[in-house]
């Protein structure tokens, strides 16, 4: 017979035959297995999502999330992103030494870096974004400096549905030493939910990227900005980040209003149109553009995931006997496509058009960066060295997202931050696209108001908050590498416009793809040739 009830539990024995305690063993077993069965139930998601993205114990900071690793590093750890792992080491090494030539009795501070390193709309640029940030730190941590200043790196993934992006941000502001945040990501819905978040938490952000009419604290309502185009469902039309939000990248109105000065009043054509109105960065600019140049302006609208659609949109161009215009406010991951498409209409003798010039707002100088995705940069090799491009009959003209991309005369802030740029070992022309001039320039801003703060005391996030904004006038403008940098009320930009340039060929190949330049454009002024 047997000792157990239902196999498990030890049946009671006579005072002279107590249980024994290997009695006691299956039971427990029983209840372990349970208890862990349990757990798995409930806590396995949790517990593969933390440890398929790290070695080791599982980790709270980092876990996977629509298909890739997000959270946040301080730069001993890539996210699996092998085009990461050098700035990263940079920035863990950075870390490491910050207090090295710094006042002994500084208080040492850390800043939240946010940024996507994987959304198809940014691509290499990205990294020189991250790259930026570290000439940043470098800057910030060299001789003479107060505050040992220490970056914490948060990757916020590719906007998947999944709400990652704001739970990176969410972690990022529960950790009571960061005092500021840099970057944010690109103009995204997920974006102005970070930027709330951050402002409830009484972080300031000095955005990098983020270009979008209705990011500032009051939803561009000076502007009367027009979001009719834009899905309903959104939010940041009623501002982002109130009392805490600031941005160095020039903002899509002022751009558009650069552009028209520098094209001394010409009408546009047509105007490229991605479908649907999901990108606040095409949504809001498309009104604009109506407004700038001309009115009743004939839009094309192309899928650029359907190739078809984009010759059939060159065609339509073409069709036009005489010099065209083409405003383009489609992401710059499709540009390089469009451009090929019109070369291949010119070289094919089925283009009508005596010249074509095509207009963009900022993104549209992602041509001028190398591409990760093989399939993009045989593209933008293409577009860049083609005939029609090379000779001029093809043009592309575009504002810059920050204030350079070259040493200017009285601007020596360029200067500097090549110099830190270079000196920590990256590759100069990851600055030509723009977006490691404003990582840099993010950081800078952050930098310069916390040194104004006292040497022994922590530093924290309020004061932070008020000394940026009182970067408000020339007298109290941050010099970074792309201009003086002021900002208004709601946290835009203001000062000089940004500038517009051409963006000149690739140049001839010697094993190597070589740096594309560009050359500005003064309004009123004669046509600069590359």
């Amino acid at each position: 017979m047997s000792r157990y009830r239902f196999g498990i539990w030890p049946k009671a024995r006579p005072l002279r035959h107590p249980a024994k305690w290997t009695d006691w063993l299956r039971p427990v077993a029983v209840l372990a297995a349970a208890v862990l069965v349990a757990g798995l139930v409930t806590g396995g998601p949790w517990l593969w999502k933390r440890l398929s993205c790290k070695d080791g114990w599982p980790s709270t900071d980092v876990w996977s999330a629509g298909g890739e690793c997000v959270g946040l590093s301080a730069g001993g750890y890539d996210f699996g992103l092998p085009a990461f792992t050098n700035v990263l080491k940079v920035i863990e090494g950075q870390n490491a030494s910050a207090a090295d030539v710094c006042d002994p009795k500084g208080t040492p501070v850390t800043v939240g870096v946010l940024l996507t390193m994987t959304d198809q709309y940014a691509g290499a640029r990205a990294v020189h974004e991250l790259e930026g940030m570290a000439a940043g730190q470098a800057r910030a941590n060299s001789t003479g400096c107060l505050h040992p200043l220490r970056l914490v790196v948060g990757n916020i993934g590719a906007y998947a549905p999944e709400q990652e992006a704001v739970q990176v941000a969410r972690r990022l502001a529960d950790r009571p030493e960061v005092v500021a945040v840099a970057g944010i990501g690109l103009s995204n819905q997920r974006s102005a939910e970070i930027a709330d978040l951050l402002a409830a938490a009484k972080i300031p952000m000095v955005s990098d990227l983020i270009t979008a009419e209705g990011f500032d604290q009051s939803g561009s309502t000076a502007q009367e900005t027009d979001y009719s185009g834009c899905e309903p469902d959104t939010t940041y039309q009623n501002g982002v980040g109130r009392d805490h939000y600031y941005r160095v990248a020039y903002r899509g109105s002022e751009q558009i209003r650069a552009l028209g000065a520098a094209l001394s009043g010409a009408r546009l054509d047509f105007i490229m149109v991605p479908t649907g109105g999901t990108d606040p960065y095409t949504c809001t600019a498309l009104p604009l553009m109506h407004k700038q140049f001309g009115g009743d302006i004939t839009e094309v609208k192309f899928d650029p995931d359907e190739a078809s659609t984009v010759s059939q949109t060159a065609q339509r161009v073409c069709n036009v006997a005489k010099d065209v215009t083409v405003g383009y406010i489609a992401r710059g991951r499709d540009l390089a496509m469009f451009l090929h498409s019109l070369d291949q209409e010119f070289t094919e003798g089925h283009c009508s058009a005596s010249s074509i010039t095509v207009v963009s707002t900022s993104d549209g100088q992602r041509v001028r960066a190398a591409e990760l995705d093989p399939r993009l940069e045989d593209l933008r090799v293409r577009a860049l060295s083609s005939p029609s491009f090379t000779s001029g009959k093809l043009r592309l003209v575009s504002t810059l997202v920050g204030g350079a991309d070259k040493q200017v005369l009285g601007n020596t802030g360029f200067t500097d931050f090549e110099r830190h740029f270079t000196r920590i070992g990256f590759d100069v022309a990851h600055t030509d696209a723009g977006w490691a001039v404003n990582g840099y320039d993010a950081l800078a801003v952050i930098e310069e108001a916390v040194n104004k703060l006292p040497v022994t005391r922590e530093v924290q996030r309020s004061q932070v908050n008020t000394q940026i904004s009182f970067v408000s006038s020339p007298e109290t403008a941050v010099l970074g590498a792309g201009g003086p940098i002021m900002f208004d009320n709601d946290g835009n930009r203001v000062g000089p416009p940004p500038p517009v340039v051409r963006v000149c060929p690739l140049p001839p190949q010697n094993g190597t793809v070589g740096r594309v330049r560009s050359v500005t454009l003064q309004p009123a002024g004669p046509a600069p040739s590359c």
